[in-house]
């Protein structure tokens, strides 16, 4: 198949770059060029797919999603407290079956597409991602999720459990692993998932630091976890974490609410992409995510829905607008977040998250009436703008309503 261009009134291929009546050309679903201007598009010689009045972005990534939990219904009660929200989740997962998995899955895709979401990073406990996200063309990072709840007797299980090369290879999949979380992630069970994790070079993300609760378990043994969990680690969760090897630049650390200075200063240093999920931290009513000591750290971040038991949407678009509306921050600043720090988090960064040469040609498109950068980047931080269509390797389809 001959090369294409994809024009548009604009195109914003990353949050500092806005290409007015340009185009992109694509290729074997890739991105092969980018040209500047109309006379650049004329001259290029290539068949001309004109989008119109929009402006052309790329996907975003949803870097920390629970596609599977869907199933789950609704929103869990949270006024119990986290570790009473963990027990009625147990207890809902418990009554569904494969299938209900398998069917909030394609549910969660089709509604992450309609969003303008093209790549997701998925914690997959149940197996179901795999085979429906490869099945929708969804470019996804699928991390199996193991734990052991911290008994080591249970390890050997959990260790049939860790992701095995698959037995067809998907280009729109990438496989990961996610250790859940230090309060639920034995010694042993997290220096497997470390061994693995440098054996086959897989990616790697972990719940660390959600609430104070978490902080007195796994340090001290002491709290409401000790409703559910025997034996506490009694170190720090990032020390547990370093201890497997698990701390660097393949990993993201997914909520990070309750970190030491320090621990920013070496996560920084490790080359790790922190996880914010507006829409969760919202739900449990927590005490607003330090932006600005993450960033003065220079740690990379990253947005995510997380799941359909603690928000109520898996459009990144709405968790983009909630960050606008409660940080304050640049739009540039949150664009780059849902894309560029998204690509980076789920180990994908040249590949998602920009129009750059190489990258897959995941494109979205919104309506646009002109105008420069900044209003490019107001528009699509503020919410309520939908897309008009996306294309996924080039071929184009239009969303369905979420």
């Amino acid at each position: 198949m001959e090369p294409i261009v994809v024009t548009a009134r604009g195109l914003l291929c990353e949050p500092d770059r806005l290409l007015e009546g340009g185009g992109v050309v694509v290729h074997g679903g890739r991105v092969r060029g980018l040209l500047d201007s109309r006379v650049a598009v004329g001259r290029a010689g290539f068949a001309v797919r004109d989008l119109g009045d929009v402006l052309l972005t790329p996907g975003m990534v949803n870097a920390h999603a629970h596609l599977e939990l869907g199933a789950l219904g609704s929103e869990l009660p949270a006024d119990g407290g986290f570790v009473s929200w963990v027990e009625a989740l147990i207890a809902r997962k418990s009554r569904v079956d494969a299938a209900g998995f398998a069917r909030a899955v394609a549910r969660g895709v089709e509604r992450l597409l309609a969003g303008g979401t093209t790549c997701v990073g998925d914690v997959d406990s149940t197996g179901a991602a795999w085979e429906i996200c490869g099945r929708t063309g969804v470019r996804a990072r699928v991390y199996r999720e193991v734990l052991d709840a911290g008994d080591e007797s249970r390890t050997a299980g959990a260790l049939e459990e860790l992701p095995r090369p698959p037995a067809e290879e998907c280009e729109s999949l990438q496989p990961g692993i996610a250790p859940h979380a230090p309060y639920t992630v034995s010694p042993a069970l997290f220096a497997a998932c470390g061994e693995l994790m440098r054996e086959r070079g897989l990616a790697c993300t972990v719940h660390w630091a959600e609430t104070e609760q978490e902080e007195a378990w796994v340090e001290r043994g002491e709290g409401d976890f000790a409703r559910l969990l025997t034996r506490s680690p009694g170190v720090s969760g990032l020390d547990a974490i370093e201890a497997a090897g698990l701390l660097g630049s393949g990993t993201s650390l997914v909520h990070a609410n309750h970190a030491r200075p320090e621990e920013r200063e070496r996560i920084a240093r490790a080359g790790a992409v922190v996880v914010h999920c507006p829409g969760t931290h919202a739900f449990f009513g927590r005490a607003p995510f330090d932006f600005s000591a993450w960033t003065a750290a220079g740690v990379e971040l990253a947005l995510g829905t997380d799941s359909l038991a603690s928000n109520d949407t898996l459009d990144m678009g709405d968790e983009v607008a909630r960050v606008r509306a409660e940080a304050g921050l640049e739009p540039a600043a949150i664009w780059a977040m849902a894309t560029l720090g998204g690509a980076r988090a789920v180990g994908l960064a040249g590949a998602v998250g920009a129009l750059v040469e190489g990258a897959w040609a995941d494109l979205v498109a919104w309506p646009w009436s002109g105008g420069d950068r900044d209003a490019a980047l107001d528009a699509l931080t503020s919410g309520g703008l939908r897309p008009r269509s996306v294309s996924l390797a080039g071929r184009e389809f239009s969303p369905r309503s979420s």
